[in-house]
């Protein structure tokens, strides 16, 4: 049995029991291809579940399944969590490998945790609660930096994303046109970035440059960045395409 279908079994194993103990059942964190396997399993057809990140931007998201008429809205088990340098002044410059690396040595599985976020040497993310004591407590330094980690508020402005809109013409709707554009190359550049599965699609590896995006679909540029497709805004006079779409900063 492979993984993406031991997944979805376990997960259809807490929507049945959501239904046979009546009360709301949560699984860890799942990526989105995870999320995608699941909703697109008939084994979910009519169970009821929804998924949850933290946010309405949140990508790494965790399935919540019950019924609120009887159990009323589901309380998530998830923990809002920031780590701050003890001094700004003599922080390294940290990256998000710095602060996931550091949750990682802790013994931490990444499937505990959300979406993680960095900005001004400081990283956010949600963490399951069952960890969140261990992981205030633990926490103390990311690579040579002392750091001090703190349960915030749901609303805590680093938990929202920056984007930065930006466009480009295409000569058509492939995707491998839209990742040329999307990381500056050309289309044989491009190209050769799918068979090194460094094109991702809603978290999925595309290996095929005719594939098209639709709006709404997040795509990863591995060594690029990550952005939200928006779509075709409009046929320049020459027969090009002008897309759009929001970089997280």
């Amino acid at each position: 049995m492979s993984d993406a279908e031991t997944s979805a079994r376990h997960l259809l194993d807490l929507c049945r029991r959501a239904e046979r103990i009546g009360s709301w059942q949560f699984s860890a964190f799942l990526t989105l291809a995870e999320q995608d396997e699941f909703a697109l399993s008939p084994l979910s057809d009519g169970l009821p579940y929804h998924f949850w990140g933290g946010t309405e931007w949140a990508e790494r998201k965790i399935l919540a399944t019950g019924d609120a008429e009887l159990s009323g809205p589901p309380d998530y088990p998830l923990v809002p969590v920031r780590v701050s340098p003890v001094s700004a002044r003599f922080a390294e410059e940290l990256e998000h490998r710095d602060f996931l690396g550091a949750l990682m040595n802790l013994g931490i599985s990444r499937n505990l945790l959300g979406d993680l976020y960095v900005r001004d040497h400081q990283a956010v993310f949600f963490c399951l609660d069952a960890i969140a004591d261990y992981l205030l407590s633990s926490l103390t330094s990311v690579r040579r930096t002392p750091v001090t980690a703190s349960a915030v508020s749901p609303e805590d402005e680093l938990l929202q994303p920056i984007f930065r809109e930006i466009c480009f013409t295409v000569a058509s709707e492939r995707l491998d046109a839209i990742v040329a554009g999307f990381a500056s190359l050309s289309r044989g550049q491009a190209a050769q970035l799918f068979p090194a599965s460094r094109v991702l699609v809603n978290g999925r590896v595309e290996t095929s440059p005719s594939g098209k995006l639709k709006p709404g679909d997040i795509l990863t540029v591995r060594g690029t960045g990550k952005a939200i497709y928006q779509g075709i805004t409009r046929e320049t006079r020459k027969g090009r395409l002008l897309v759009s779409l929001k970089q997280y900063a």
